[in-house]
């Protein structure tokens, strides 16, 4: 007589805004071996599971959520995967980049095939609010490459907590601010090297100005205070089930000091991308972003030429970020 315990096909059940990426969530889980189903009414879920799970070694299955017919349907479907212990993920991202990233692909948005793109995402975000309250795991996209996605889902398929995602972002306030940050910090009383000459045409990611900077107690006292709190608030964002922190530092231009600042937080918080315990799998995805460096050394050309003996801004590609991980376009 066996007495081996059956084996329970894993599943996954995914629900999520349009453009969040679904479709790439269960491309990257049939590469983990997973058969996937993408676009099932959340009535059906329930026997296709029964039916295919014999004949499958794990399944994953996204919702088609698009009539109220079918959102109708979910609180029945919540109540069966929760006693299944079946892991329920909603993607979700932020409203600009499903924006961009709808425009990019001329996709109509199912809740306004006509009309106004950003007002659809907006309501399709309220429609689906009393759905997202009932999942279980939740994944914002917006930062993350095809990639990183893939890590977070094998974590998930796995039962290890999920990598955390922390943007680091750089801004001048001159340009205007991020309007979805977590956190910001304004930095424009620190020294500014401006006003130094030979550091003018420099960046925050170049060494010799970020010496300076940080030759300065005011500097690394406020970096200190940065970084304490970075640590203390992220415990809480996860308690609220927030598995995306954004931290922007701004400065005037966005070129010298929020530049420095967030490469050494990159370099400093590095050590959280590998757990000790599991040095294969991150438990922290650090995305960086300059938002307006690029804005602020083409204006400081256009005002004072490029740097003796350099290559002007526009004949020159960006740099990557000395410390900080660069963030591909979303696949």
């Amino acid at each position: 007589m066996d007495d081996q315990p059956t084996r329970v096909t894993p599943v996954l059940v995914i629900a999520g805004l349009t453009g969040s990426g679904k479709t790439l969530a269960i491309q990257q889980l049939e590469q983990l071996g997973y058969t996937g189903l993408e676009g099932i009414p959340p009535g059906q879920v329930i026997p296709l599971v029964e039916a295919m799970r014999p004949h499958h070694t794990a399944l994953a299955l996204s919702l088609n959520l698009h009539a109220q017919e079918y959102r109708d349907q979910v609180p029945t479907l919540a109540a069966w995967v929760q006693s299944q212990g079946i892991p329920f993920l909603f993607l979700e991202a932020r409203p600009l980049v499903l924006l961009n990233r709808l425009s990019a692909h001329r996709r109509p948005h199912p809740h306004h095939p006509g009309g106004g793109l950003l007002e659809a995402i907006e309501q399709e975000v309220r429609d689906l609010a009393p759905l997202r309250e009932r999942c279980t795991h939740w994944l914002d996209t917006s930062d993350l490459n095809a990639q990183q996605l893939r890590q977070q889902l094998q974590a998930l398929a796995h039962g290890i907590p999920q990598p955390l995602n922390l943007r680091l972002v750089s801004f001048g306030f001159k340009y205007g601010a991020p309007p979805d940050a977590n956190l910001l910090f304004d930095v424009r009383f620190l020294p500014n090297p401006f006003f130094q000459p030979h550091l003018r045409h420099l960046t925050g990611q170049d060494p010799p100005l970020q010496e300076f900077l940080f030759a300065d107690p005011v500097t690394q006292s406020t970096y200190q205070h940065i970084v304490s709190l970075i640590q203390a608030f992220w415990p809480h964002y996860r308690a609220e089930r927030r598995p995306h922190l954004s931290v922007a530092i701004g400065c005037t231009g966005g070129q010298h000091r929020s530049v420095a600042l967030v490469e050494r937080l990159a370099q400093d918080l590095r050590p959280w991308t590998v757990p000790a315990g599991n040095p294969a799998l991150p438990a922290l995805n650090i995305q960086v972003q300059h938002r307006h460096l690029l804005d602020s050394q083409r204006e400081l050309e256009a005002r004072f030429g490029p740097a003796s003996g350099s290559v002007s801004v526009a004949q020159q590609q960006v740099r990557i970020p000395l410390a900080g991980v660069s963030v591909p376009p979303h696949g």
